[in-house]
């Protein structure tokens, strides 16, 4: 391999200095189109949809007590909305910003957004045959009469293609009996618990028609209704999780019937007098059919990278007013600027490549390739983990609690990950795939000439898709198998698209400010992976130690750029604080606190002993 050529240039240019002003219009405008695209007017409009729901983390309640919250905040913003959740579902824009915006202000709606829309709406609308037993149930759906989810793992593990729970055909009653046949067919977690709420699922399940398994698809029906549930079906409520309220359940399957147009066959996949009559493969019928529920993935995928903004917003305001020892704030410190400072590097380029692939996906004249998905899922929600953690201990004791958000936001991106099975899946598939593949994954428009540092990306990700096609696992430098090394492929491929995006919002903003400092976030972004995967390069010799030590100068150089502009970089998420009502996001937090004690006129001890009798009572 050859060694990528670093150009000579001073390791701090004058253009990275160049002073901004303050506040400048201009650049935040660009700042924010570079994260939130121009789609600007939707976002407002969201955005105060989802602010005047006044949902906030909780305190006192049980579990299920806040995730009965749910079902009423997903009604209010249906209705605030249009009043047609399907209109929402059908819209790309409008469901991406609505999930978005639920991870910021509504962390009780958004476990059930994409449910709903997504799977149990987007299910009927790609895969429905219009019958009028699925304009019913769409109906229902429409308006939040009842709650949409997908039942699809089971509690022997997702199983794909192998999934055990039947749907047996009877052609004599004109439809399908459920059933579980064993403790591992057991549909498992989905939300499913709250006795008060109507439920609407779609199942995925094993057809078996005439003694012939036809392979795994979706069926729509109703789980609970006025009534209760339907007959056959039993739900056992899970226990609490550490986050994320849901209503979870284990749900077992005992002769529950079903219509014949409950199946979701798509045009595909039709129930004829021999059983389903498809061109596709009966091992395949799954995959094609999950597919069109994929549109999921990426609303997570984007709901996790705002709530990565959102603590940002909080942290970097507590940082500037908090002076441990009345001297130097916390934004001033090293230890904490530098953090802060690759975490914002991290969550423009994954925020920026999330809404690019949106663009893609709303200007799909094809169907959307589901390897998008595949690759932003992970890396949207891998990195907005680690952005709240670093958020969660730069602001130690005060990020601890509820009432600063941020514990709610990282319970979130916790269920995002583990949507639909732990996400590294996802990377495993994508990455086979992206082996197979002739040429590498391209984002419209990339320029001809990427800066050296993509470059380097590019040719790692080039040299682990050659070596996992020809089986040598050994140049994934951490690999223990096939599928550890499409891991690695993956996460650098994502790794390289998310540079590559943040490059090019570089490259077309329209304010020079604001494209000093996208470039020295695409720096600071692509050389701490650089500097992560620092053994494979020098391995393969492309980081030598005149490299290393441009690497070590041009970084420190862009943080340094990006630490004197955090405010700057935090606008640029547009986020409104005064809706989250906490010290973290107070401009004056130690005010706040002495408002919540009972105000400054009266005796601590007597305010104390106030909101104690409060809240025994």
């Amino acid at each position: 391999m050859t060694t990528l050529d670093v150009p000579v240039v001073p390791v701090c240019p004058d253009s990275a200095h160049r002073p901004l002003t303050a506040p400048a219009d201009p650049t935040v405008e660009s700042l924010r189109t570079a994260i939130l695209g121009d789609s600007r007017a939707t976002h407002r409009r969201v955005r105060a949809a989802t602010i005047a729901l006044n949902d906030r983390p909780r305190s006192g309640l049980t579990s299920s007590a806040e995730a009965a919250l749910a079902p009423d905040l997903l009604r209010a913003t249906i209705a605030v909305l249009g009043g047609s959740a399907t209109a929402i579902a059908a819209d790309p824009r409008l469901r991406g910003a609505l999930c978005e915006w639920a991870a910021v202000y509504a962390p009780h709606l958004l476990p059930v957004l994409t449910g709903h829309l997504d799977l149990a709406i987007g299910a009927i609308t790609a895969l429905g045959n219009g019958s009028a037993y699925q304009r019913e149930l769409l109906a229902e759906l429409d308006t939040g009469e009842a709650i949409g989810l997908l039942l699809l793992t089971e509690l022997g593990g997702t199983n794909g293609a192998d999934q055990q729970t039947t749907a047996t055909w009877d052609g004599a009653r004109g439809g399908f009996w459920l059933d579980s046949p064993g403790t591992a067919s057991w549909k498992f977690m989905p939300n499913m618990a709250d006795p008060t709420t109507r439920k609407t699922g779609v199942v995925t399940a094993r057809l078996i028609a005439h003694g012939r398994d036809e392979g795994v698809l979706p069926f729509l029906l109703r789980l609970r209704t006025g009534q209760g549930l339907v007959p056959g079906l039993n739900v056992a409520p899970l226990p609490d999780k550490g986050w994320a309220p849901m209503d979870h359940a284990l749900i077992r399957f005992d002769a529950v019937f079903v219509p014949a147009d409950a199946l979701l066959g798509g045009r595909w996949a039709v129930l004829g007098a021999a059983g389903i009559e498809s061109e596709v493969p009966v091992r395949q019928r799954f995959h094609r059919a999950i597919t069109a529920l994929g549109e999921g993935r990426l609303d997570l995928a984007g709901a996790a990278a705002a709530g990565a903004r959102a603590a940002l917003a909080v942290t970097v305001n507590y940082a500037d007013q908090r002076r441990p020892g009345g001297r130097t704030s916390m934004a001033d410190r090293g230890t904490v600027r530098r953090d802060l400072v690759s975490a914002l590097a991290s969550t423009y380029a994954s925020s920026i490549l999330g809404r690019r692939i949106q663009d893609l996906r709303v200007a799909a004249a094809e169907p959307f390739s589901a390897l998008w998905s595949m690759l932003a899922k992970p890396l949207l929600a891998y990195t907005a983990h680690d952005v709240l953690l670093t958020c969660r201990q730069r602001s130690a004791a005060q990020g601890s609690l509820r009432t600063n958000w941020i514990i709610d936001w990282i319970g979130n991106t916790e269920g995002i990950i583990t949507a639909e099975g732990e996400s590294q899946l996802l990377w495993k598939q994508a990455g086979h795939l992206i082996a197979r593949a002739e040429t590498a994954l391209t984002l419209p428009a990339t320029p001809d000439l990427l800066p050296w540092y993509i470059r380097m990306l590019a040719e790692r990700e080039s040299a682990l898709a050659a070596a996992l096609r020809r089986g040598d696992i050994a140049v994934a430098s951490t690999a223990v198998d096939g599928d550890t090394a499409a891991v690695e492929l993956a996460a650098a491929t994502s790794e390289r698209l998310a540079a590559t995006a943040l490059f090019q919002a570089c490259v077309t903003a329209d304010d020079a400010s604001a494209r000093h400092l996208l470039e020295s976030a695409c720096v600071v972004y692509a050389l701490e992976r650089i500097r992560a995967h620092g053994t494979w390069f020098a391995a393969h010799g492309q980081l030598t130690p005149r490299h290393a030590h441009r690497v070590h100068e041009e970084l420190r150089c862009g943080i340094d750029h990006l630490g004197a502009h955090l405010n700057l970089l935090v606008d640029g998420f547009d986020i409104e604080l005064e809706p989250f009502d906490a010290p973290m996001a107070s401009p004056d937090y130690l005010r706040w606190w002495e408002t919540w004690a009972g105000g400054k006129t009266a005796p601590f001890g007597e305010a104390l002993r106030s909101i104690t009798g409060q809240v025994r009572a």
